[in-house]
């Protein structure tokens, strides 16, 4: 796979970040609402124009375009197509790789048996639960072969059972196909259960290498909301209020 770097890069907000990615990771980038997250991955798949370098691995991608740097990108807003079945969000996914058919077909049944969607395959978005969607949002992401996976929320919307059995499935399937990923999140606990590796931005600036343990104190408690996460008591989102192709699954 592909690690990522980023060297003095500021846009909207963001201050002269710097930041690698080992080959492999899953990195977790935690911080409030407005904080930069979101920017910082649309840095990376050039969706936004930037101060700063970008490198995966060794090479220097500024001026490579969005559909040439071999990235999935899972928005908070899936996305899947709704007059398409499973299978077909898969398979339209799949269409720059130019794999034959019945290649292409395998791939597709391996995806959906390794996501337990197989089931759901001749389904409609409109037909599913959160909880299936999101898996089959995901699957489409990895179908498209991408070198590095960039997930920005995507179990924001889900209650605490599913968005906790998603993760781990999230972190099962990345182990597996040793995806490089970055994942962005307001949540501590979903930070705790996913992160190889650690990341909080704060007004623009990004620490990183933190420890829960060191969150605890950065953040006084009057800063910490009660409420509003999909992990119910366990732990709260962070309410720092900071101003600040791709293949859209």
């Amino acid at each position: 796979m592909t690690a990522i770097r980023l060297e003095k890069v500021s846009v909207r907000g963001v201050r002269a970040v710097d930041l690698s990615v080992s080959d492999g990771e899953l990195f977790v980038l935690l911080g409030p609402s407005g904080a930069g997250k979101s920017t910082l991955l649309q840095v990376v798949a050039g969706l936004l124009p930037y101060r700063g370098r970008v490198f995966f691995d060794d090479d220097c991608i500024d001026r490579l375009p969005p559909h040439k740097r071999k990235v999935g990108y899972l928005f908070q807003d899936l996305l899947l197509f709704p007059h398409l079945t499973v299978r077909q969000n898969l398979s339209i996914a799949m269409t720059h790789l130019k794999l034959d058919r019945q290649t292409k077909n395998e791939k597709i049944d391996e995806l959906l048996s390794l996501f337990g969607i197989a089931g759901l395959a001749g389904r409609y978005p409109i037909q599913m639960s959160g909880g299936e969607k999101q898996r089959a949002a995901l699957a489409r992401a990895i179908a498209t072969d991408p070198q590095i996976l960039l997930l920005d929320e995507p179990f924001s919307s889900l209650d605490p059972d599913n968005a906790r059995r998603l993760r781990a499935e999230l972190k099962k399937h990345q182990r597996h196909f040793r995806i490089t990923t970055v994942f962005v999140t307001h949540n501590r606990s979903e930070a705790r259960q996913l992160a190889d590796r650690m990341g909080v931005i704060r007004q623009g600036r990004l620490t990183v290498d933190v420890s829960l343990h060191e969150i605890e104190k950065m953040v006084p408690v009057e800063e910490i909301s009660p409420v509003g996460t999909n992990e119910g008591i366990t732990a709260a989102p962070f309410s720092w209020g900071t101003p600040m192709s791709v293949i859209r699954s």
